[in-house]
């Protein structure tokens, strides 16, 4: 069904301005999914002997790990008989579309990416008649409640939202506040993988995600003799974000207490402690081990259930990472799951806390601090 809405036109001297124009909406679904058959497919495996012993799907396609688009369209006809050179729309959270993000397109539709799951968003669609613009009416959407808030960012594969989790009494892993993504920029030494936003992928992270921190966990010159950062010291989103370098080392053994990691790990941990610094983007090469790991921890302390943490932890895999992870990577005798799961608390959470505070050294003040604000 299509909603119209007519609108008059100032006459401007000079230029083809139509008086009249109508802007038909195409209707959507009333509730909208993000996530492809592919990533279904992993997310709805309820077998745990699936998430523990087999290998994971591994598709390992370029963007395989990006959401679905909500497609918009639209149909504009006026008394000249001219489409406008180009179309703005305007999407918030709001319903009177303050703090709208705006986007334009050349055509009568347009496909947006990187919303929120379980939340209603509102929009608007503008043809612009050379500085004139006509409005169409307001419009809503909702996007269902499936974790995770997989992101697609122009350049970087692996990139999700680790907010929108349920974790317990009620409560929500908060969303928009912490991301995990692949690296900004081609590193030095061993580091061949190609992850780096493009033009339009800056300026998801920087105008869309709102990105103020950037920690990078890869490993440096003066940490391990491996420059995997190509000697950056500063963000290569630009100047405007705080760059935090957290190097880490992986593989062989667990990655939290690699002696090494440890002053890193606290230094990551106590970032996130300050308000000031959201929202936060962290990433090691592939955004897979270290990201991974540092993602589950953070994930187990903020009350997500184990099978949520794995099914998080293996979506890297849909991303084009290049070799595969599986649960039995992280969770063998002498790896960071059963470092957490050793520890004391009555709950997974209580454990990891009691892990980051007796192994890493973290302060429970600290913890409480991520908490509050990474709870909704």
């Amino acid at each position: 069904m299509l909603s119209t809405l007519v609108f008059l036109s100032i006459t401007s001297c000079g230029a083809s301005i139509p008086k009249e124009v109508t802007i038909a909406l195409d209707e959507l679904s009333a509730t909208l999914a993000i996530h492809t058959p592919e990533q279904v497919d992993l997310l709805e495996a309820n077998d745990p002997s699936y998430l523990v012993d087999n290998d994971p799907l591994n598709y390992g396609k370029k963007y395989n790990s990006a959401p679905l688009p909500i497609s918009l369209s639209w149909k504009e006809e006026n008394d000249i008989n001219k489409k406008a050179p180009n179309y703005v729309i305007k999407v918030s959270e709001k319903e009177d579309l303050s703090e709208a993000i705006s986007y334009t397109s050349k055509e009568e539709k347009f496909d947006l990416y990187n919303l929120k799951i379980n939340t209603r968003y509102y929009y608007s669609i503008s043809a612009n008649h050379h500085g004139h613009y006509f409005e169409s009416e307001k419009k809503s959407l909702i996007i269902n409640s499936d974790a995770p808030r997989n992101l697609f960012i122009e350049g970087v594969e692996n990139c999700r939202d680790l907010g929108g989790w349920n974790i317990g009494e009620g409560k929500t892993y908060k969303q928009g506040m912490i991301y995990r993504t692949a690296q900004f920029n081609y590193g030095g030494g061993n580091n061949t993988y190609v992850s780096e936003p493009t033009a339009l992928g800056k300026s998801t992270l920087l105008d869309v995600l709102k990105i103020k921190t950037d920690i990078d966990l890869r490993k440096t010159d003066s940490f391990s003799g491996e420059d995997e950062v190509n000697s950056i010291t500063s963000s290569p989103l630009g100047k405007s974000v705080n760059y935090v370098s957290c190097p880490m080392r992986y593989g062989g053994e667990n990655i939290y207490t690699q002696s090494e990691n440890i002053p890193s790990i606290k230094l990551f941990f106590e970032t996130l402690a300050n308000e000031a610094n959201y929202p936060i983007v962290f990433h090691c090469l592939r955004g897979t081990d270290r990201t991974g790991a540092l993602a589950y921890l953070l994930g187990a302390m903020m009350g997500m259930n184990e099978e949520d943490l794995m099914l998080d932890y293996l979506f890297s895999d849909l991303a084009y990472i290049g070799n595969p992870v599986k649960a039995s990577t992280i969770n063998g005798e002498n790896f960071f799951i059963q470092g957490i799961a050793n520890s004391d608390g009555a709950s997974y959470s209580e454990k990891a806390k009691n892990y980051l505070v007796n192994t890493i050294g973290v302060s429970i003040e600290t913890l409480n601090n991520i908490v509050s604000i990474l709870t909704e």
